[in-house]
């Protein structure tokens, strides 16, 4: 499904719009609901601060693990708004969650305090420093800066496996312990895959 605002043309693939669809009628909790919020949320921060620097992006895609924003501007932007658009995301999320907290201590709501978790969550893992999160373009920026892009490139690259590979043992123990929550260990081996993949 594709539809354009403005210059900026939005592709959402199939099998996310089923999903959302299927989660607005079955999730009664509305916590998955909440958890899409803040990612919508994560990625309109990228949005406004990539406004704020004078760029539109030329195309956005929604899919089931991944939002791709592509923007022609970014080879000409300064390293420090660079630094600014790729953590705005997560900038946004910490806002939100500290102004969520202090509603939740006025007024204690449980659906309150689901929205501070989601977005203190969203926020702490995209400021890992991995390939394809937040906390991982923003350290590429800060080393393309002090070395070659593709030395920079292999040391994020060996980071990430570094850190990836006991985020998904974690995520394999959760999973053990809870027979159910397979997250953790399906988001980490995702995220190891792109990075195996991208070094083929």
């Amino acid at each position: 499904m594709s539809f354009r605002i403005g210059r900026t043309m939005i592709s959402c693939s199939f099998p996310l719009v089923c999903l959302m669809t299927a989660i607005v009628l079955i999730d009664r909790s509305l916590s998955v609901v909440i958890c899409f919020g803040a990612a919508l949320m994560h990625e309109l921060g990228h949005l406004i601060a990539l406004r704020l620097c004078g760029s539109v992006p030329d195309r956005i895609t929604l899919t089931l693990f991944d939002v791709a924003i592509s923007d022609k501007d970014k080879a000409m932007r300064k390293r420090k708004q660079e630094l600014f658009v790729t953590l705005a995301g997560v900038g946004v999320n910490f806002l939100a969650a500290a102004v969520g907290f202090g509603v939740f201590c006025w007024n204690h709501q449980e659906s309150v305090m689901m929205f501070v978790s989601a977005h203190l969550t969203l926020g702490v893992f995209n400021s890992i420093p991995v390939s394809t999160l937040d906390g991982g373009q923003a350290l590429l920026i800060l080393l393309q800066h002090r070395m070659s892009p593709y030395r920079a490139n292999r040391i994020l690259d060996v980071l990430s496996l570094v850190i990836l590979f006991p985020l998904a043992a974690a995520g394999f123990w959760v999973l053990l312990r809870s027979k159910y929550n397979f997250t953790l260990l399906a988001v980490s081996l995702y995220l190891i895959a792109v990075v195996l993949l991208k070094k083929q």
